[in-house]
């Protein structure tokens, strides 16, 4: 019985991942050729790079979208978009407060992402780089890294 449950519990994450994923993949070609062809602001648009972990030393694709968002004039909207052991991939979206520091921006900020724990995360844009240190509440940290889309 709690096998079946426990199946059918991956089998509906897996289903709304995918759901989630191909919105993700429209949103990001739409993101990148709007990059390609307009100017826009040092911080919004599309970011592509990794991600690694220091606690198990797993490491995926990451994909963000950055926009602005509508609660505050130094908060942005970061929809996140990873994978790991190249098959699985999910998601999260939260909004983070950046501030221009020096020559670049810091991007900090905190999400409960549920099962997974309370996230936090400490990142700096300058130029076409984007790397954030993270922390999760159940023990994983590693760190983002991140450029421009080519």
């Amino acid at each position: 019985m709690k096998l079946a449950r426990f199946l059918l519990v991956l089998l509906t994450l897996s289903f709304l991942a995918n759901c989630a994923s191909a919105r993700f993949e429209k949103d990001w070609k739409t993101a990148v050729a709007g990059f390609e062809s307009e100017t826009t602001d040092p911080v919004s648009g599309p970011w592509t790079g990794k991600w690694t972990t220091e606690t198990n030393g797993h490491t995926g694709d990451l994909r963000c979208l950055v926009s602005p968002a509508k609660a505050s004039d130094d908060a942005y909207q970061f929809r996140y978009h990873a994978t790991w052991s190249k098959i699985f991939k999910g998601g999260y979206t939260t909004e983070y407060d950046v501030k221009k520091s020096g020559s670049g921006y810091t991007v900090k900020g905190s999400k409960d992402l549920g099962i997974f724990g309370d996230f936090s995360h400490d990142g700096k844009i300058k130029g076409d780089t984007f790397n954030a240190q993270y922390e999760a509440s159940t023990g994983d940290k590693g760190g983002f890294f991140m450029k421009r889309p080519q």
